[in-house]
């Protein structure tokens, strides 16, 4: 009798998810593009079925999707599929309030297919662009899928291009892959993309590499906007938060400094679950945690590799092992991390 009472209910009241707003503007070398249909998808895969796609874009580029609360990779396309447009942000976290998001469109080039020396394998190369010129220094990243949101070295890392934005991958197998083009400023080959870093995202993703053939591509980047993204995690969930100062030994706040969370106490060279962006003039910095759990928290200046000689490092000392256990929804404040320069000792 309850279980029946149970379904009746749910047959006349049913379960209403959270709705959650994006708002945001498509944009072409920072001119408003209209008639653009942008997507929201689950994951960084947009091969799939869209959760849900707003009305073309206006004159003025903007755009408007409701959605249930939950974290979404956006995308968009014009009509004849000559512009695609992705976010810097993707995925984009959506909770209570509306959340702004912006587009940047770029030109859409087919891939070209020719014969490969070896018949057993395959090779993807190309050329990377930003505003229709060559990037030297970009690192181009292969993935096999987007499982960790196209982040981190991937399958294969190209080496920096040189002046002409030219990249090559040799010897592989058969598969999809995923392209991602990257351009750090300060010159580094991994870590957070800053505002004014280039970013690419292979219009025609998953590119199926087979046997026999070299793949001719075109990677296109746009400049990341500032925006309102606080730190970069590596899961599409939408978990704790974590809030402190980082300082020097004299108690200061140091800027530009990243706070590291990992979820194995022993770092070493594995990634960490969540990065923040660089903290702020006075050390202040915010990490987004994917979910809940204990995370092992530092700081550092530099992003991937070991700690160099003279670079600013440091743990979280409030506990023995440097970890902090967070719940569901906690956003915990007054985290303090102190660093300085690593020294290098040498016998004398």
């Amino acid at each position: 009798m309850r279980l029946l009472l149970t379904i009746i209910l749910l047959l006349f009241f049913p379960v209403v998810l959270t709705a959650a707003t994006i708002e945001g503007r498509v944009v072409a070398d920072d001119q408003a593009l209209s008639g653009v249909v942008v997507s929201a998808y689950k994951t960084l895969d947009f091969s799939a079925e869209p959760v849900s796609s707003a009305r073309p874009s206006d004159s003025e580029g903007s755009f408007r999707l409701e959605l249930p609360v939950g974290s979404y990779a956006l995308f968009a396309r014009n009509a004849n599929n000559s512009q695609f447009a992705f976010c810097g942000r993707n995925p984009v976290h959506l909770g209570d309030e509306t959340v702004w998001a912006g587009l940047q469109a770029v030109k859409v080039d087919s891939a070209t297919t020719l014969v490969y020396d070896d018949a057993y394998s395959a090779a993807i190369e190309g050329q990377v662009l930003h505003q229709g010129l060559p990037v030297a220094g970009a690192y181009v990243h292969l993935y096999l899928d987007v499982a960790e949101d196209l982040k981190g070295l991937g399958y294969r890392l190209s080496l920096p291009t040189g002046d002409d934005g030219y990249f090559r991958f040799d010897g592989l197998p058969e598969s999809n892959y995923f392209l991602v083009a990257r351009f750090r400023q300060n010159g580094q080959r991994v870590g957070p993309v800053q505002a004014g870093d280039l970013l690419g995202v292979y219009s025609g993703n998953p590119l199926t590499a087979r046997a026999g053939t070299v793949l001719q591509v075109k990677l296109r980047m746009v400049a990341k906007l500032k925006d309102a993204a606080e730190s970069e995690t590596f899961s599409s969930a939408h978990g704790p938060v974590l809030k402190g100062t980082v300082l020097d030994r004299e108690g200061r706040g140091v800027a530009g400094v990243h706070v590291f969370a990992y979820v194995d106490r022993v770092i070493g060279h594995q990634r960490p679950a969540a990065i923040s962006s660089p903290t702020t003039s006075d050390g202040r910095f915010v990490v987004n945690l994917p979910e809940p759990g204990t995370y092992y928290v530092g700081a550092r200046e530099a992003y991937g590799d070991s700690p160099a000689p003279d670079e600013l490092f440091g743990m979280y000392e409030g506990s023995a092992d440097h970890g902090l256990t967070l719940e569901e929804g906690q956003v915990l404040g007054g985290v303090r991390i102190v660093v300085e320069p690593i020294a290098l000792f040498l016998d004398q």
